[in-house]
């Protein structure tokens, strides 16, 4: 069980995020994920166009995430990922356009060598496969293919003992804005290339806002409804030799973003909405092939946000969403299919 909400946990954003801890807790996770923003690290000017000869990031926000999960028992893994500095982008601007793939493993370098032995998990970008993460979108699987390339192994470099999971894609196709997350994949770990190598693959199986019992349209899409696909594909690439774990092996899968909306921008009432997300939880716990499911966002965002997700409001009153998901926690638990955070510290 894992949850993430960046601008609660990790930039304590009108919230208290010792009570985000907490309900946490209370919904059985045992992960925190946050997006480690190069852009927006610290420490330097984003905007200069010059290659600093000796970047220094200040991580500061992310230690005292780590430290506090760790006194509520839960683990933290960060997905590293652009916007990019300027002078590590192809356009001279902050941005997704064209970043700079050396640069880029030099940047999860410095973030592993930092949390050595403190971060157990990382992924390579956020939703590479969708244009305001990664652009031009028709380069999107080369560029991707090139930061990973660069990134996933300086990180297990810096930290063997870490980690590493690629992907992190979003679930269907969108004209103009992404590609279908199997066409993607095929051509990321593309025929003739070298293999590639990684310890399992991240996805966000959003569903929204269809009914979960609906595939979304087109083959290469994969929603929590289609996840079979994607593990088919990800059997036939470790068959090919084009990727797999390092031991030969097809990638376990890491659900790291899932939720519904909310009534007020367009979702389910939150009566309905409770047994979807329920319901979604479920039938990850009941694949042996998904590692994780991931509650995105914990709590509600600051007002006029239309990607709102939440099981918690900005008050602190817990949705029927959060009670109803937090009594599930208590029963699979009890039936073994889920991990209990570890004892606070």
């Amino acid at each position: 069980m894992a949850v993430q909400g960046d601008g609660v946990l990790v930039y304590e954003d009108g919230y208290d995020r010792e009570r985000a801890l907490e309900q946490a807790r209370r919904l059985g996770a045992s992960w925190i994920r946050a997006n480690v923003l190069w852009a927006r690290i610290p420490g330097y000017e984003p905007d200069a166009r010059r290659v600093p000869a000796a970047p220094r990031y200040d991580f500061s926000r992310f230690d005292s995430l780590v430290d506090a999960a760790a006194r509520h028992g839960m683990r933290v893994e960060l997905t590293i990922t652009g916007p990019v500095p300027a002078w590590a982008s192809g356009d001279g601007r902050p941005g997704a356009y064209r970043p700079d793939p050396e640069l880029f493993g030099r940047f999860a370098a410095a973030v592993a060598e930092h949390f050595r032995g403190r971060v157990p998990r990382y992924s390579v970008w956020n939703e590479p496969n969708y244009v305001s993460w990664l652009e031009p979108l028709d380069e999107a699987p080369a560029l991707y293919r090139a930061l990973w390339s660069a990134a996933g192994p300086a990180i297990k470099r810096a930290d063997p003992q870490a980690q590493v999971l690629i992907g992190e894609t979003s679930a269907y196709e969108l004209p103009g804005k992404s590609i279908a997350p199997l066409a993607f994949l095929d051509a990321v770990a593309c025929r003739g290339c070298p293999k590639l190598e990684a310890d399992g693959y991240a996805h966000h199986p959003y569903t929204l806002p269809t009914n979960p019992e609906r595939e979304h349209p087109g083959p290469g899409s994969v929603t929590l409804a289609s996840i079979g696909r994607l593990e088919s594909e990800l059997d036939s690439l470790a068959r090919e030799g084009r990727l797999s774990t390092a031991s030969g092996g097809a990638l376990p899968l890491y659900l790291t973003e899932f939720g519904w909306f909310r009534e007020s921008v367009g979702g389910p009432p939150e009566p309905q909405r409770a047994t979807l997300i329920v319901d979604a939880f479920e039938r990850a716990a009941a694949d042996p092939r998904v590692r994780q499911l991931l509650q995105y966002l914990l709590v509600a965002p600051p007002p006029g946000d239309r990607f709102d997700t939440s099981v918690v409001d900005r008050d602190g009153a817990p949705t029927a969403s959060f009670q109803a998901l937090a009594g599930w926690v208590g029963k699979a638990r009890g039936e073994g299919l889920i991990a209990a955070p570890r004892s606070p510290r």
